[in-house]
């Protein structure tokens, strides 16, 4: 994983993560889109393989033709849906996305445990978990937080176990970008939830055994 830095960094340490958290950054048809400094895709790839993707450190600058996934399609603004109803989705005409940096992003996405998400509900006073097991990461954690502005947890779908290549005992935790800037001062608060706070307290039971 890259040096991160800021609140990303915070974050990584605080919850003992083992990937970085993913900005995603929707720019509408019409809006100029600067494409210098991300990865050029090399193939085509579903959304939910491209933030698997950003996690480990690659940024990419994501278009239709990138793109690997009929759903991923309509979920994220590419495309109307022609014949069944598609939720959730974004109604905006989308250009492109950028995924990587956090900076500037509309939704991040932190790709957890249960323990991790256990924690991150105790800082932020709750967190809804609404999912159908399927359009995972482009539905249930790009568009539906994007259009409702709430913190959503995903317990993924077969696709982005599969194509995506998450593991079994991971989940995504997406907020908007507003809310991942306040963890810091949460975390602070807090710190006795840290993983480096709660390896001294196990260390120190095990002394008094």
């Amino acid at each position: 994983m890259e040096q991160l830095s800021g609140t990303s960094k915070i974050v990584v340490d605080y919850l003992d993560m083992s990937t970085r958290p993913v900005g995603v950054k929707l720019y509408k048809q019409g809006e100029d889109v600067d494409g210098s400094g991300f990865d050029k895709p090399e193939k085509r790839m579903t959304f939910c393989r491209f933030v698997r993707e950003a996690a480990k450190g690659k940024n990419y600058l994501m278009k239709l033709e990138n793109l690997d996934c009929a759903n991923a399609e309509v979920s994220l603004g590419f495309r109307e849906p022609k014949y069944v109803k598609i939720e959730p989705r974004i109604t905006e005409h989308t250009a492109a996305l950028k995924i990587g940096p956090v900076d500037g992003a509309d939704v991040v996405m932190l790709i957890l445990n249960a323990e991790q998400v256990m924690t991150l509900s105790i800082l932020l006073e709750g967190v809804k978990a609404e999912f159908k097991g399927n359009m995972a990461v482009c539905g249930e954690a790009m568009a539906q937080v994007y259009n409702t502005g709430q913190t959503n947890v995903t317990f993924l779908c077969n696709g982005a176990r599969i194509f995506g290549t998450y593991e079994t005992n991971e989940v995504i935790l997406a907020m908007p970008t507003r809310v991942f800037e306040q963890l810091p001062a949460k975390m602070g608060k807090f710190s006795s939830l840290g993983k480096k706070a709660k390896d001294g307290l196990a260390h120190l039971l095990l002394k008094l055994r």
